[in-house]
């Protein structure tokens, strides 16, 4: 269980994130989501040390709480799925994974786990294609994969799928709900997508304007009636979605 308390941040002279707070336990995903502008990436920017924090704690599991006002050895706890996939385009998709490697592994144990992650992101035969090589659900694969290889303990996902047409991000959405089970990591991820958010969260919290704290925060069903394939375009989920356009809405 990581906990994230009194989380606030300003930049510029403003304040962007105002005591912010939630848990996520470890094989779930907690989806943000909030009006354009509020600060949804400037919190997963905090979460790994990009943006400065003015106060907030973070607990892992019965460890005590450690600031986030400051670099810290808790920020190595979360790693970061950008929005574009960032691949280097003079390195295969291996050779892109490897750059995440950590310092602690040799080069033959990092190249037997890297292809071992495009294996897991059904990449197996991808290993020496270049970015410009790869469809962009590959693409977007592949840097999860790059950051998987980081071994962190949440992921932080960014619209990983904004980008990509909508019948491969369905594609992709379903496959990230098993991915996210079968890791046994936790996730938290900004979204604008209701449908997005309701097919891969086990709880979604909604922000509120700037200064962003806590709106309002939804329960899921669980991922056993998440993964039916009628349930995200049945009748709860519409219900569901209304609720939460309704939260941002207002916010």
């Amino acid at each position: 269980m990581i906990t994230i308390s009194e989380l606030s941040v300003r930049l510029d002279g403003k304040d962007i994130l105002l005591d912010v707070g939630f848990s996520v336990a470890d094989r779930s995903l907690v989806a943000i989501m909030g009006p354009s502008g509020c600060g949804k990436s400037t919190l997963l920017k905090a979460l790994i040390g990009l943006n400065v924090c003015a106060s907030g704690k973070i607990q892992i599991d019965e460890l005590p709480s450690e600031s986030l006002t400051e670099w810290s050895t808790s920020q190595s706890t979360f790693s970061l799925v950008p929005q574009a996939p960032l691949l280097l385009p003079w390195k295969n998709a291996l050779q892109n994974i490897l750059t995440a490697t950590p310092t602690r592994m040799n080069l033959s144990e990092a190249t037997a786990q890297a292809k071992s992650l495009l294996a897991r992101v059904e990449l197996v035969d991808a290993c020496d294609l270049y970015p410009w090589q790869l469809s962009q659900g590959m693409a977007a694969r592949v840097s999860l994969a790059r950051t998987l290889m980081m071994k962190s303990r949440v992921l932080l996902l960014d619209e990983p799928f904004a980008a990509i047409d909508a019948t491969t991000r369905f594609k992709l959405q379903r496959w990230m709900l098993e991915l996210v089970d079968q890791l046994g990591q936790a996730a938290i991820l900004v979204t604008h997508d209701p449908r997005e958010a309701l097919l891969l969260a086990d709880e979604i919290i909604v922000l509120s304007g700037r200064p962003a704290g806590a709106r309002q925060r939804f329960k899921i069903p669980l991922r056993n009636v998440r993964r039916e394939s009628n349930w995200i375009f049945g009748p709860e989920a519409g219900e569901l979605e209304k609720e939460i356009r309704l939260s941002i809405e207002k916010s």
